[in-house]
């Protein structure tokens, strides 16, 4: 069981949209889902090469309160950096999520 107490980070979690540029283009954007308050924890870290530059990987659970429509399309915005959310686990019958995310930077 997670405290109330332990969620001491305030994550924003935003959505992709579609938008269209200056020449008329679809572009990829994001919009805010939400910012709440959030437990967060390293999970684990790997390097790899891709197309010949190396890449890091870094795991990360995210937990906060049941959040409804949040979603594996999501990303996490922690501290000036980007999670990709890759599972949402249902934890403590379900009053509270866990987002298992991946955050990529290159090297």
């Amino acid at each position: 069981m997670i405290d109330a107490g332990e969620l001491t980070e305030r994550i924003t979690i935003e959505q992709p949209a579609t938008t269209q540029n200056a020449v008329g283009e679809t572009v990829l954007a994001w919009s805010t889902f939400a910012t709440v308050w959030a437990k967060v924890q390293s999970l684990s870290g790997r390097e790899a090469e891709r197309y010949g530059e190396i890449v890091g990987f870094s795991g990360h659970k995210v937990t906060i309160r049941a959040l409804p429509g949040v979603s594996t399309s999501m990303r996490v915005i922690y501290r000036n950096r980007t999670l990709e959310v890759g599972a949402i686990n249902e934890y403590d019958r379900i009053r509270y999520v866990e987002l298992i995310c991946t955050e990529k930077a290159a090297t």
